[in-house]
């Protein structure tokens, strides 16, 4: 794809990482673009942990911190960030949150419990862990814990539990007029919506900012 004497060529995709080259791109926008791919790009992640019961040898804080790191399949176009939504309410709504309780207990056994064990308040939610396999807690005999999670929009620039993936920018061994762009996903959102999302969020910011400047003539 080409425009002007800018040139972007995908190099490699398989559906967890992308490679782009751009010839022609000015360093300071091929960079924002993997700036904001890191910071600005939303995507789900456990933001409050309910902690109901917890009898297990892991603190209320620790447990808390392990189940937000969980990476989310997001639904960036159904779920706003709470800051954006109408609701009003600190529990959110059906646009603003995904609920999900977490319940597990041993008996005479010590069990591990996994993210597949979180069950989602809407069976039908697409909203899910990324894997099933991800271990969050011990619990020797006897032991228990009950907990209520809500997963909420939020960014990276907030907290690094919301980064959406890797991303990095490097010279071309071919010429010094054309950069690479790697990006590899966390799980929350595919590489090319993680690329387009930048691109949306950029354009969006210098069409404010040439908004501004205009106002600014009109005023001088």
């Amino acid at each position: 794809m080409s425009g002007g004497n800018m040139v972007v060529r995908l190099l490699e995709s398989n559906g967890k990482s992308m490679k782009i080259e751009f010839e022609g791109v000015p360093l300071a926008v091929a960079n924002a673009i993997r700036r904001l791919i890191i910071s600005e790009v939303p995507t789900m992640a456990v933001e409050e942990v309910l902690i109901i019961e917890n009898s297990s040898g892991m603190t209320n804080e620790v447990l808390a911190h392990r189940i937000s790191l969980i990476p989310f399949v997001s639904d960036i176009d159904r779920y706003v960030p709470p800051e954006e939504c109408t609701c009003g309410s600190k529990l959110g709504c059906e646009k603003c949150v995904v609920r999900y309780v977490l319940k597990a207990e041993a008996g005479d056994q010590p069990i591990t419990v996994y993210s597949r064990d979180m069950v989602p308040e809407d069976p039908n939610t697409t909203v899910i862990p990324v894997s099933g396999n991800i271990p969050i807690v011990k619990l020797a005999p006897g032991e228990k814990i009950e907990l209520e999670l809500y997963v909420r929009v939020g960014k990276g620039k907030k907290h690094a539990k919301w980064q959406p993936g890797i991303a990095t920018l490097y010279e071309s061994k071919e010429s010094a007029d054309k950069r690479i762009l790697f990006v590899e996903s966390f799980g929350f959102l595919e590489p090319k919506r993680m690329v387009l999302e930048a691109i949306k969020i950029l354009n969006k910011k210098v069409s404010n900012l040439m908004h501004v400047i205009r106002e600014c003539e009109q005023h001088a």
